[in-house]
């Protein structure tokens, strides 16, 4: 057995059986302790990543035998997100601007800009709007440009022994420059936020984020799995205005040829004015 066949299989067998029995562990057990939390947040978002690729690589065509290499690298994301109030009752308007770096930081990678309205129906439930920019520099190739019009819809459920869930289901519509056709991509979201016994300022946070394209493109988009994001952080809460998550995202990047999975040190800076 290669060393890497080794590695999945211990990964494999320290899994639980399912992501259910996480999940019922965790919200039945009652714990308080921090870090155990955290790692059944992980495990379970872990069990659910593992069991939703495969079956969506199944249903939605499959790979290639070349696509199960994956290629690995290290990057540096930042995100920051501004957010206010417009004139009109329960209107809103959003700003985010997320810079990011590969090759361990030493290369920049991406440049992508996102205003955005949307509305709240009520404190939990909320309907977006929103316009994305995105400039890109792929290693060894030309830079581009691609403009995504979009609409979502984001729900704040109940607390469960504790934890709020957030759900957030995006549909996009894409455009490269240079191309005449466009592409339709779903991008569901789930996050998890638990406060920390540490400090009232503290919390964990967790998420995973599922991107499935509804069709294919000249420019390079397949029908299917596109990727998948698992975040597992904090959140430090400065005051009502400012807060920062801090953590490791894993991104699997579906591609025709050679995966890749990247390896990112995320910082994401809020503020509610």
């Amino acid at each position: 057995m290669s060393p890497q066949a080794k590695q999945h299989a211990g990964i494999a067998s320290a899994m639980p059986e399912s992501a259910m029995e996480v999940a019922n562990e965790l919200v039945c057990s009652g714990t308080t302790d921090d870090f155990l939390i955290m790692n059944r947040l992980r495990a379970l978002l872990t069990a659910t990543y593992r069991i939703a690729c495969p079956a969506l690589l199944l249903m939605l065509g499959g790979t290639s035998q070349a696509a199960a290499q994956t290629e690995e690298d290290g990057r540096y994301w930042l995100s920051v997100y501004a957010q206010g109030k417009l004139p009109v009752e329960n209107l809103y308007w959003s700003m985010d601007v997320h810079p990011r770096w590969r090759e361990e930081g030493e290369q920049f990678d991406q440049l992508i800009l996102r205003p955005a309205v949307f509305y709240r129906f009520t404190p939990k439930a909320s309907v977006w709007m929103g316009y994305d920019t995105i400039i890109s520099h792929p290693a060894g190739q030309s830079s581009n440009r691609e403009n995504r019009w979009w609409g979502q819809f984001q729900y704040q459920f109940d607390p469960i022994a504790n934890i709020t869930i957030t759900s957030r289901t995006r549909l996009e519509q894409r455009h490269r420059e240079g191309f005449s056709d466009e592409g339709y991509r779903v991008r569901q979201m789930i996050r998890a936020v638990r406060p920390s016994a540490l400090s009232p300022q503290l919390s964990w946070v967790a998420f995973n984020e599922l991107f499935v394209n509804l069709d294919q493109t000249e420019w390079g988009a397949r029908r299917g799995l596109d990727q998948n994001r698992v975040f597992v952080g904090i959140n430090w809460k400065f005051n009502d205005i400012a807060n920062v998550d801090v953590g490791y995202l894993n991104q699997f990047v579906n591609t025709s040829t050679v995966d890749r999975e990247n390896h990112v040190l995320m910082t994401t800076f809020r503020f509610n004015f």
